[in-house]
């Protein structure tokens, strides 16, 4: 079976999936009141706004990302099916990050929550997460320092 006919299984299985799932009907109850409808219309047309910026420009104007947020938090506030659908995205992206991260330690190997440079507080959650995609028995990846040159941790955060 080719890497292909495996993404489309993986796409037709995750497609079952509870986050998924929510996230249709969640969208489909938006698109069955008018007035929800209209107002997430509208934060679309935005959020495709400032996409399309991005991709011309590779810079969002830090006003206009603002701005998305606040309508989106307005809009949450003002309409609960609008609210509803973003709490499922929430879940939907955790579910994707997952899938991501499982297929990205399947082909490059398992780093141990140590070698991420995460804060230290945050590292045993880490290990858990690592350790359920794992399975124990994934080869070990190894992680040079010149993969962690470049990212910046705030201040007070020590690896």
């Amino acid at each position: 079976m080719s890497y292909i006919d495996k993404a489309r299984e993986l796409g037709e299985a995750l497609s079952h999936t509870p986050e998924i799932q929510g996230l249709k009907t969640a969208e489909a109850s938006i698109m069955a009141d008018p007035d929800s409808k209209e107002a997430f219309s509208q934060y679309q047309e935005k959020e495709r706004g400032l996409v399309t910026t991005q991709m011309l420009s590779k810079v969002i104007p830090e006003k206009e990302s603002i701005a998305l947020i606040d309508l989106k938090i307005r809009l949450m506030n003002r309409y609960p099916l609008i609210k509803a659908y973003f709490v499922q995205q929430q879940k939907y992206e955790k579910l994707m990050a997952m899938v991501n991260l499982t297929l990205t330690t399947s082909m490059h190997g398992m780093p141990s929550a140590n070698d991420l440079p995460i804060p230290e507080e945050l590292k045993g959650m880490a290990q858990q997460i690592l350790d359920k995609i794992g399975g124990g028995n994934m080869e070990k990846m190894q992680i040079s320092p010149e993969m962690l040159q470049g990212i910046k941790l705030p201040p007070g955060i020590k690896l």
